[in-house]
């Protein structure tokens, strides 16, 4: 059995019972779904307060800075830490980002007992230097890449993983996987520009895809899967981004998902309508999963004016 952790944000309810629905049908051997978040966003998971967690939003933000992508590194830790930190999970940790939706039977631990990872062909630079940082010697252990929005986490492995960063750097986990982004962007001449202005330097998925293939290369199988990472098509709701680049997908490159005569004609009341609309069709069209990331959806100054405000409002308290 395998247990599912989902780290979310007020952002992303809609798409999150989405998420938790295309788990419980398609996802196999599930046994506990938990939503970490700042207050209960769902009554179809179990709810996990962010803040039994060892660290804070402040705690981050007094590391690279308050601003909007002080959210990404925040759920970032959360991502990699809620395995351990989260009481009585099961071995295997399927850990999900809220707006993907799994559309077929999915296996994540196979009858021999191996772990099934999705690759992907994304590759973001500052998150291989970050892996080096952090664990000197660990480098791209493969052509792929783990970014796929999901990730399975074994907890023996990922505790082996916390001992030897906190050896190697005298701080717990959490701190020096946040830590070592200020030391990276080693190839920008001085004066280095603060994290705001930088793309993420690290993630949960490429850190632990790299990290199970090296050092636990028995434990592990790549299985190629149909995943679309951030759909763009036209969703038919009032106050969406369009765009005129395909659909991101992890071995496909930029991709048309559906006809656009078919998308012209959408027309729903809000997303959570077009979501479970447009994922059906998806399925239909023979995709595995597909990722709605809220700032395709509302547009990238929309998102980012709603996550400002909220980093004034937690400074002001």
């Amino acid at each position: 059995m395998i247990d599912v952790v989902i780290p979310a944000h007020k952002k992303d309810v809609d798409t999150l019972d989405l998420c938790i629905d295309g788990i419980r049908k398609n996802v196999k051997n599930v046994r506990r779904i938990i939503v970490v978040s700042k207050e209960k966003l769902t009554n179809k998971a179990e709810f996990y307060s962010e803040e039994k967690f060892p660290f804070s939003f402040k705690d981050v933000g007094d590391i690279v800075g308050f601003h909007v992508k002080t959210f990404n590194y925040f759920g970032g830790l959360i991502q990699t830490t809620s395995p351990l930190v989260i009481p009585d999970l099961e071995r295997d940790v399927l850990v999900c980002d809220s707006d993907t939706i799994f559309l077929k039977e999915t296996e994540f631990v196979n009858k021999d007992d191996i772990a099934l990872y999705i690759p992907s062909h994304i590759t973001q630079h500052p998150y291989l230097e970050h892996m080096e940082k952090l664990i000197p010697g660990l480098t791209k252990q493969t052509i792929y890449s783990g970014i796929s929005h999901h990730m399975l986490i074994q907890k023996d492995i990922l505790k082996e993983m916390f001992e030897r960063v906190e050896k190697l750097h005298n701080m717990p986990f959490w701190k020096a996987d946040i830590s070592v982004t200020q030391q990276e962007y080693r190839c920008i001449p001085s004066p280095k520009p603060t994290h705001d202005k930088l793309p993420l330097l690290f993630t949960t998925y490429e850190l632990y895809f790299n990290y199970v293939l090296k050092y636990h290369p028995e434990r592990v199988a790549l299985r190629p899967q149909k995943s679309i990472l951030a759909y763009k098509g036209r969703m038919g709701v009032l106050g969406e981004e369009e765009h005129s680049v395909g659909s991101r997908t992890n071995l496909f490159g930029d991709v048309n998902i559906l006809p656009r005569e078919e998308e012209k004609a959408f027309s729903f009341q809000n997303f959570k309508d077009s979501c479970e609309h447009i994922s059906k069709r998806c399925a239909e069209a023979g995709w595995d999963a597909v990722t709605f990331q809220n700032h395709t959806r509302v547009g990238h100054i929309s998102h980012c004016d709603s996550l400002s405000k909220e980093v004034n409002e937690i400074l002001k308290n």
